[in-house]
């Protein structure tokens, strides 16, 4: 088993990290989905310790340990109110990710890496965007674009998603950007990824090169255990040799 530790950054961000000893350079932050908290990817970073690397999972804002509410309202809204709680909610999360990345760097870790999980993944492209320290994305089931899918679009959603990386692609594919995505997803739609890499390997091809997309046709939101099993697998052998 790796070692754990838990830790908070600036007295007000819980992290959990997990590697084995001697302890590795590289480390991976995993950000995890809507509702849930850094412990509901046990496994996914115990796999990413046990290939050689640190596992770094972070309880996002009003998540886990940080619990304080700010969900339940957001539930409570209609659906561009949940859709504008959901975007602040990722810009007030990258900002906590690239703390911790501080944070690591200060004990010697690195390069950094990133693997985020539906939200955790809009926050993982968010911060890759901004943070140029990234030097590996996995996005799970996310997207680049912040469009809604279904809700009206109000003045507050249109302001909010200026601050999509979407437009930033300059800056998102930088480093190595893997996307992986459900073809059957009605939550976070695979058009908005694939699309996305498309548009880079067309019109920026010097970028475009360090991004890939994977689309997995049978599977929705809640992907098929089989499929699931392929996207870690896929995401470790590209976090492993960008990092290594």
């Amino acid at each position: 088993m790796a070692d754990e530790y838990r830790f908070w950054v600036d007295g007000r961000i819980p992290v959990l990290k997990l590697h084995h000893e001697p302890r590795p350079g590289p480390a991976v932050v995993v950000l995890h989905g809507l509702g849930v908290d850094a412990n509901t990817q046990r496994h996914e970073l115990n796999t990413i310790a046990d290939w050689g690397m640190t596992a770094v999972g972070v309880d996002a804002p009003h998540h886990g340990a940080r619990y304080d509410g700010y969900l339940d309202e957001m539930r409570a809204q209609d659906a561009s109110g949940y859709h504008e709680r959901l975007l602040r909610l990722i810009l007030e999360s990258a900002p906590d990710v690239s703390r911790v990345i501080d944070h690591l760097l200060y004990e010697g870790h690195g390069p950094i890496g990133l693997a985020g999980i539906s939200l955790g993944a809009y926050t993982a492209l968010a911060v890759a965007a901004g943070d140029s320290r990234v030097r590996a994305t996995v996005s799970v089931l996310g997207s680049p674009d912040w469009t809604p899918r279904e809700a009206p679009m109000t003045h507050a959603i249109w302001e909010l998603m200026q601050h999509a990386p979407v437009h930033r692609p300059q800056e998102l594919a930088r480093s190595p950007l893997l996307f992986l995505n459900a073809g059957r997803d009605h939550l976070v739609p695979p058009h908005w990824a694939r699309d996305f890499t498309w548009r880079v390997r067309e019109h920026l091809p010097w970028l475009g090169q360090h991004v890939d997309f994977v689309e997995y046709p049978e599977s929705d939101h809640f992907v098929r255990s089989e499929d699931w099993s392929d996207m870690w697998w896929r995401a470790m052998n590209f976090l492993r040799w960008n990092l290594s």
